[in-house]
């Protein structure tokens, strides 16, 4: 099954690339479950971290939508 990426998920995954906390409301249970199952973010030590394949993911993803040339 393919999983779209959507905003809310997008948002997570550009606060995780710069290094800013993620808030409570920011986590919605349900973008952090498909983030983890598609490999995006992982539980490390040091709290959540986004993987390189996250990182794909996203700049896939603003490519398509047009934020990036």
């Amino acid at each position: 099954m393919r999983f779209p990426l959507t905003q809310s998920q997008s948002l997570i995954l550009v606060k995780l690339i710069n290094g800013d906390k993620l808030l409570q409301r920011d986590m919605n249970p349900m973008d952090m479950v498909i983030l983890t199952q598609v490999k995006a973010i992982k539980m490390t030590i040091d709290g959540l971290t986004i993987t390189k394949k996250g990182k794909i993911r996203f700049v896939k993803w603003a490519r398509k939508e047009g934020h990036v040339a």
